[in-house]
């Protein structure tokens, strides 16, 4: 079956978050998978994909090869695909010169996707897939910017504060995508903490009754106690009773807080973000277009 690389222009595009959202809809609809996408552990229990480096592909096989190809070496990303008959899908950012490096990739270049657009520049980003269109090139799409593919897990916050638990708990798993404080706030409590998804929340460790609403939101995933105080017995119950990690720090709430500004988004290879993007290219019509170019070789 045919080879489709994944290139990008710079570093930290997104390629290999997209290529192993095409690879998890392949599996999905049952075809085996020939990948040299570094996906972690996502697939290690997928005997339908089998990873290999570059070199070792093999064309002629029978199963689609998803192949991440190099960050700003058009020449060669165009030199494998001459060698396995392979498309080239190029992942770009909205601030990128995409057209004056397009070229470069020649024929071989199948679409052109742009990735991480962030919200009120849809329009920018529809008039550079336009502009791209008119010179010729076909454009695949783009895909918005989202929260949950930068998201960090509890245990690298954990991590990252050198933080302690409350107790003994296995939910440290889990992605949180935004972070509250818990502080002097003028909306009723639990309304204020179901006001972003999935958070983690930054409180006073001597504040129990901002700890009781931001564990009644129903959105929040763990909770930081700054100062070095631990519960109370009623907020340790509730906090365990609900399975969110209690994690205390010695460091005041703003300093808390300063030190998870200066955590690192973390890479993409959880289930979650996999699952996110996977929803992302396909509400984007994006995923159609990749599935028609695995079906037949560039040079049917």
């Amino acid at each position: 079956m045919p080879s489709i690389i994944i290139s990008s222009i710079s570093e930290s595009a997104g390629k290999s978050a997209f290529a192993a959202a095409i690879i998890s809809r392949l599996r999905h609809d049952g075809v085996d998978v020939v990948s040299s996408v570094d996906t972690g552990e996502l697939f290690s229990e997928d005997n339908g994909v089998e990873l290999v480096a570059s070199d070792d592909i093999d064309a002629s096989s029978g199963s689609a090869s998803i192949i991440e190809g190099s960050t700003g070496e058009p020449e060669a990303d165009v030199a494998l695909a001459e060698k396995l008959d392979a498309n080239i899908v190029l992942v770009a950012g909205l601030d990128e010169d995409v057209g004056a490096i397009a070229p470069g990739y020649g024929p071989r270049l199948s679409g052109i996707v742009l990735n991480k657009v962030p919200r009120y520049r849809e329009v920018h980003a529809e008039r550079m897939l336009a502009s791209l269109s008119s010179d010729g090139f076909r454009c695949f799409g783009w895909i918005p910017e989202d929260r949950r593919l930068a998201a960090n897990t509890v245990e690298s916050v954990i991590a990252h504060l050198e933080g302690r638990l409350a107790f003994d708990i296995n939910t440290t798993t889990e992605l949180v995508d935004n972070v509250l404080i818990g502080g002097l706030v003028l909306d009723w409590g639990p309304f204020y903490f179901r006001s972003q998804e999935n958070t983690c929340v930054v409180v006073r460790g001597g504040r129990p009754d901002v700890q009781i609403s931001a564990l009644q939101s129903e959105t929040t995933r763990a909770m930081v106690l700054t100062g070095g105080d631990k519960p109370i017995d009623y907020v340790f119950y509730e906090a365990r009773t609900k399975r969110i990690p209690l994690i205390m720090v010695d460091d005041d709430t703003q300093s808390t807080m300063a030190a998870l500004d200066a955590l690192t988004p973390a890479g993409f290879t959880h289930p979650d973000k996999l699952s996110r993007m996977g929803e992302l290219i396909a509400e984007r019509a994006i995923i159609e277009p990749i599935l028609d170019l695995v079906a037949q070789p560039p040079t049917r």
